[in-house]
């Protein structure tokens, strides 16, 4: 266990560097349990659905759930990550754990189209509890791995929430349509009970032993206290604003890729789910190889490198008539956005003083969110008015030029990361 800033040599780990974090009986708690209830997470996204197309079917139900799901992230995000700097941690994931897993019971009630007002309050109590639960989780790891295995660490936890999301879509669909959408809400809710056990047998240090006196003076000082620092830090600013350039391209894929698919190779819902598949394949892939190949590679590098063959793929997949390329290019996507998400999180991690990491997790969050969703209406919006290829190749060729942009801006915050 370690909070070290990792040396240049060890920065970006080692051939052992994927087998040291499982073999941390901390981490691999964390991930499994992760995987676990993130994989929970999925089936009831898919449950809801299928509830509320059954209920009603009327388009403003899912605008109204998606705008209740975002709403906390954009309210409550910096304070979360208040909390989480002054709070035991671990408690704070385990409660946020039990919580959710209680809450998500409480869909099971909803059987009427009058009473889909269950579902909006459920959503927002667990968006509300996963903005202390997220923060947290991040701001844990570098306690729990070594400084040689973080960047590893980062990148499985990366591909962990993505891998989730392919294995729960593709499971759920079976499960609800066979078993009904209680079984999944019943299976979330085990499943948070679990990642809540996986928790409570890891040993994580208390940030803060003596918090001090609780009062919405305090609280907001230290806010503004975690926002002063993120802007006195030229070094940290350049990470945050690379992570949300890094993460615009991929809205691109997600609200256009199965219009583009359709349209234009004449491939149906069943070719998407491929796309999900290699796309799963690729992030596996960038989870081993950031831990076993770029143990000499220079940070700014890698997160550069990363973000212009994101960008290359992206335009590729755009302009390859054919769909096996196409697949592949999706790989190549999913392999760049972990390796340089996972790089851009140890960075950041790196940056950051343990005391203050909760605050500037929630802010990261926000930052990705935000970004996410700004790519997402940017989509639909350019994609109506210049085409959908147009697009892609918009984001791309912008994807590029951040890269190359990033391998320079970046040398500062690598330095720095590394005690320089």
């Amino acid at each position: 266990m370690s909070s070290k800033r990792p040396q240049t040599k060890e920065f970006l780990g080692d051939r052992a560097a994927i087998v040291s974090a499982f073999r941390n009986r901390d981490f691999r708690a964390l991930w499994i349990g992760q995987l676990l209830s993130q994989i929970g997470d999925s089936f009831v996204i898919v449950a809801i659905l299928f509830v509320i197309n059954t209920l009603t079917s009327s388009p403003l139900a899912l605008g109204v759930l998606a705008v209740v799901a975002t709403l906390p992230q954009l309210f409550l995000g910096l304070i979360g990550g208040v909390f989480v700097d002054r709070l035991d941690r671990k408690r704070v994931m385990i409660v946020s754990d039990i919580i959710r897993g209680l809450a998500v019971l409480v869909l099971l009630f909803v059987q009427r189209a009058d009473q889909l007002y269950i579902l909006y309050i459920v959503s927002f109590v667990m968006a509300s509890v996963g903005v202390f639960f997220n923060p947290a989780r991040n701001a844990i790891i570098p306690n729990i791995v070594s400084s040689e295995a973080l960047l590893t660490a980062n990148a499985l936890m990366q591909a962990n929430q993505i891998i989730s999301v392919i294995l729960g879509a593709s499971m759920a669909g079976v499960v609800v349509g066979w078993l009904g959408p209680a079984s999944a809400f019943v299976f979330d809710s085990c499943t948070f009970a679990f990642s809540a056990v996986a928790i409570a047998t890891m040993t994580i240090p208390p940030v803060n032993s003596s918090p001090g006196k609780t009062s919405s003076r305090v609280i907001w000082n230290q806010l503004v206290e975690g926002l002063l620092f993120i802007r006195h830090s030229s070094s940290l600013l350049h990470v945050m604003i690379t992570t949300a350039v890094a993460t615009l391209g991929f809205g691109a894929i997600v609200v256009l890729g199965i219009i583009y698919l359709k349209e234009v190779l004449g491939i149906g819902a069943e070719g998407f789910g491929f796309l999900y598949a290699f796309q799963g394949l690729g992030v596996v892939i960038g989870g081993v190889v950031i831990g076993r190949f770029t143990s000499n590679v220079r940070t700014n590098r890698v997160v550069g490198g990363c973000m212009v063959s994101l960008g290359l793929a992206i335009i590729a997949f755009a302009v390859i008539p054919s769909y096996p390329l196409v697949l592949v290019a999706v790989a190549i996507i999913g392999l760049s956005i972990v390796a340089a998400r996972a790089a851009l999180a140890t960075l950041t991690q790196s940056l950051v003083p343990d005391e203050k990491r909760g605050r500037v997790e929630s802010a990261v969050t926000m930052v990705i969110g935000a970004s996410t969703s700004a790519s997402m209406a940017l989509s639909g919006l350019f994609g109506d008015l210049i085409g959908v290829q147009a697009v892609f190749i918009a984001a791309g060729v912008i994807t590029i030029v951040a890269g190359v942009a990033a391998s320079y801006t970046l040398r500062g915050a690598e330095r720095m990361a590394n005690g320089g």
